[in-house]
């Protein structure tokens, strides 16, 4: 799922979670979360790769997403760190019922979201036990041939109502 969508779903459920449950910014944050690693490193492919190896955007996206995302060591530890069923369990169990603890399970959210979503580029589930096992949806948010057509806008439409909720009730709010 876009990014966008992980972080409004976490935002409109820790508005409706009662504060002894689960921290809001904590659980929204933990929505972002997952997916500053991979922003991060894609950045910087993106500054650094033209001008070292004279690539074009597009020869940097799929060298990015074709190969470094799959194959490098590093790429794939900035990507799964909060990815992590594993990793989010640890953080989960040491932070119990404090900011860790609902920013853990605000990840949690993220990672129950993007696995049905992603045919072969989805989460390392098992990361850091396990470097390369990922669950294969039949289903993508942005590929057509595993029925992004679909996915997709539902995926932006969540994003938007999602979007207009916590605006109206921040402004109910005022």
């Amino acid at each position: 799922m876009i990014t966008s969508t992980h972080v409004v779903t976490n935002a409109l459920l820790a508005r409706r979670w009662p504060d002894r449950f689960v921290d809001p910014l904590a659980f929204t944050v933990g929505g972002l979360a997952p997916d500053i690693g991979l922003t991060v490193m894609t950045a910087g492919a993106s500054l650094v790769l033209p001008r070292t190896r004279g690539m074009t955007r597009k020869e940097v996206f799929e060298y990015v997403f074709g190969t470094l995302f799959f194959e490098s060591k590093p790429w794939i530890a900035a990507s799964n760190v909060l990815h992590s069923p594993v990793v989010v369990t640890a953080l989960s169990l040491a932070g119990r019922r404090s900011k860790l603890g609902s920013f853990a399970a605000g990840c949690a959210l993220h990672i129950a979201m993007d696995v049905p979503v992603h045919h072969d580029d989805g989460p390392v589930l098992g990361w850091p036990l396990n470097w390369s096992y990922r669950f294969r949806s039949p289903v993508s948010y942005w590929d057509r041939q595993h029925h992004a057509a679909i996915v997709a806008p539902l995926d932006l439409a969540i994003t938007i109502v999602g979007g207009a909720l916590l605006v109206r009730d921040v402004l109910r709010t005022r």
